[in-house]
């Protein structure tokens, strides 16, 4: 940790902006060295995985009907969440892949450096369930996470500092059955806990900012105040636009893989929820033959386009043989440049196949 890292403070974001800096924090991590960054989210919305079906997870009518932002994270995987204003602080750790080559290495060693930031702002009892979850008497508070973002490596992190209209929430979210199967908590209600009510106090993104920062340079790190530049910025809006696209949104859409699924085609859906949710969709032909896929899910995997290059190995497969989806799964998969931080706590490509093999019960139903 001998280089000199640069702090952006990013205060309160909307979630394109915030989303919009990351290839401009990227480029500085190539050409200069290392980035920190902190903010609080100054815009309530829904933050939609990578890899996430929108449509599974949200009711976009609805989103709409009452006036909720929807994104979806630009190569970032895990799942999809709500984020109230002013609810809930990020944080991220940019790092060269030759400076941090071990995705899992950069993970441990930020996760002590993060319990200390948070019990300095009263939050000692918060514990790791994993490499991510970040738990309070099982009650989630928040996540850190590491992510493969092509040329870089990112430690991650969210907290929820005070309590997020549920309610509104809970009219727009379309949560699956089995999502919270392995949960201690089950109702949403009772499974969010925030910073505000383990402190018995208020915590402010000021609070978190500050003890972030002196945990990392109690550990040595070199940590420079370096704002976004006015250049920065207007990339920073430029990128913003795309991102607000709807076409961005739906990447993945069941309806619209449903929708555009070639004619005469059966389709089906599934999920599978192993230690966390995989979502298939298939479309085969009169012969059992796939012809179009999608694979979808809750999880964290690198690089960004491994699940679209998946659900592309499945074309040409037979339902009826099962072991050549398999290996046409495992090709994609299990090849050397596709890891996870945690692999005890990710998904395994039977994962995967389970998905696709209830999407193929649906579809041959």
């Amino acid at each position: 940790m001998a280089d000199v890292w640069r702090f952006v403070d990013g205060g309160a974001v909307d979630p394109f902006e915030s989303n919009a800096r990351m290839p401009i924090m990227i480029r500085h991590v190539l050409e200069h060295g290392p980035v920190l960054m902190t903010s609080v989210w100054g815009q309530t919305h829904l933050n939609v995985g990578w890899f996430d079906d929108v449509d599974s997870t949200l009711d976009l009518d609805a989103c709409e009907r009452l006036g909720v932002e929807v994104i979806r994270r630009p190569m970032y995987g895990g799942g999809t969440a709500f984020y109230d204003v002013g609810c809930a602080v990020m944080c991220s750790f940019l790092q060269k892949k030759e400076d941090a080559p071990d995705l899992d290495a950069m993970l441990s060693g930020f996760q002590p450096i993060y319990l200390d930031a948070l019990k300095r702002i009263g939050l000692g009892e918060v514990q790791f369930e994993g490499s991510s979850d970040l738990r309070w008497n099982g009650r989630k508070l928040g996540a850190l996470t590491g992510q493969d973002i092509v040329v870089c490596h990112s430690v991650g992190s969210f907290i929820n500092i005070k309590p997020p209209n549920l309610d509104l929430y809970l009219q727009v979210v379309r949560v699956p059955d089995d999502k919270f199967k392995d949960k201690v908590v089950k109702d949403m209600r009772e499974y969010v806990v925030t910073a505000q009510e383990i402190a018995g106090r208020d915590v402010t993104y000021e609070d978190y900012r500050d003890a972030l920062l002196a945990a990392c340079r109690d550990v040595g790190m070199d940590v420079a105040d370096g704002p976004l530049t006015e250049e920065e910025l207007s990339r920073v809006k430029h990128g913003a636009r795309k991102i607000a696209d709807p076409a961005y949104v739906r990447r993945i859409s069941s309806e619209r893989f449903a929708r555009e699924a070639p004619a005469g085609t059966r389709v089906g859906l599934g999920n599978h929820k192993g230690r966390k949710l995989c979502r298939a969709g298939v479309a085969i032909d009169s012969n059992g033959v796939i012809v179009a896929a999608m694979m979808a899910g809750d999880m964290h995997v690198g690089p960004p386009d491994v699940i679209d290059r998946v659900a592309t190995a499945l074309v040409g497969g037979s339902a009826a043989d099962r072991d050549d989806l398999r290996k046409r799964i495992a090709t994609v998969f299990e090849a050397d440049d596709v890891h996870q931080a945690d692999a005890l706590m990710g998904v395994t490509t039977d994962d995967l196949l389970a998905a696709v093999d209830k999407a193929l019960s649906v579809a041959t139903g």
